[in-house]
């Protein structure tokens, strides 16, 4: 009952925010100032686990090296997960030009609380902080740039007493490690198919991104890659496909893919792979996605207080990309 609760307060507390997006500018010359909104320059790709949007999931687990105390140690099953994702994102001001609103710079921030738990009793595997400010730009119509600071922490769930440990893996995962990881980040989107001045057709974007932890400190507090304090890099990219129907069939809303690879070098650099598909609700092109999908994802553990573990899943969800 009480993912249930938590899940019905997060999507109250989401969706009135994205309803009063402010339209407000103020003129400067040939520029319009806009203070406090919820539309993006930058948009929230659409396979990165670990991207800012609302998300509820059920996992359907094929491995974890990580879940000591689930059937699978007696030769049965694994117990699934359930995710809920409460975020928020938040435009602190944008300058457009006048002459063309489609581009422009942008100062954000954004806030993400991954909740993981169990299927079976709901107790909390762990619960993750994902926070960032950035500063993000649309030159052109077709492409779009951001760099950020990037925040994630950790904290392990009541499932994870100290106590005796079954489990697939030699290492006990009760240890506590509390990852902190600080990181600049700099990222790239571009629409290749824009170029063919046709907006119906305009369903494709590619990105990457370059995350890099550079030790110190700043106005923030001291920056960290916790517990590995010499793995300095991260590297993502990936590809979507997001269809919306038109004329006659507008009002059924649209579809996607999408696939993201990501490596860190705090896991040796082995291979991340999220792949997911899925229904668009009827609403405005480019505005909130409500979106319905299924997801394959194999790679390091997105619970991140067992960043160093494996898991591979199969899930179910809905998002909101904020």
């Amino acid at each position: 009952m009480k993912k249930y609760i938590l899940l019905i307060l997060c999507l109250v507390s989401v969706v009135p925010l994205k309803a009063q997006d402010s339209t407000f500018l103020i003129p400067l010359k040939k520029w319009n100032l806009k203070i406090v909104g919820f539309d993006h320059m930058y948009r929230t790709y659409l396979a990165d686990p670990l991207g800012n949007r609302f998300y509820a999931a059920v996992q359907f687990m094929q491995y974890s090296d990580y879940d000591y105390t689930d059937a699978i140690n007696q030769g049965g099953k694994y117990t699934g997960h359930v995710e809920v994702y409460p975020a928020a994102r938040f435009s602190l001001f944008q300058f457009r030009p006048k002459s063309n609103p489609k581009l422009g710079i942008e100062g954000e921030v954004g806030v993400m609380t991954p909740c993981h738990m169990r299927d079976d009793n709901n107790d909390f595997i762990g619960l993750d902080g994902v926070y960032y400010f950035a500063v993000a730009a649309n030159p052109t119509e077709w492409l779009s740039l951001r760099f950020s600071k990037h925040h994630i922490c950790t904290h392990i769930g009541d499932e994870y007493p100290k106590r005796i440990t079954t489990s697939v893996t030699d290492r006990d995962p009760t240890f506590k490690q509390g990852p902190v990881l600080d990181d600049f980040r700099w990222a790239i989107s571009a629409r290749p198919l824009w170029f063919l001045h046709r907006p119906n057709l305009d369903i494709m974007r590619i990105y990457a991104e370059v995350g890099y932890f550079d030790p110190g400190g700043d106005f923030l507090g001291l920056r960290k890659s916790w517990p590995n304090s010499y793995a300095y890099m991260n590297y993502m990219g990936g590809l979507e496909l997001e269809y919306y129907f038109t004329q006659k069939l507008r009002w059924l809303g649209g579809v996607f893919a999408a696939a993201n690879v990501s490596t860190y070098q705090q896991n040796g650099f082995g291979k991340n792979l999220n792949i997911t598909a899925g229904y668009i609700l009827p609403q405005e092109r480019n505005k909130l996605r409500f979106r319905l999908g299924i997801q394959f994802y194999n790679g390091r553990s997105l619970v991140n207080e067992f960043y160093n573990r494996k898991e591979k899943f199969i899930a179910a969800y809905f998002a909101f990309d904020v």
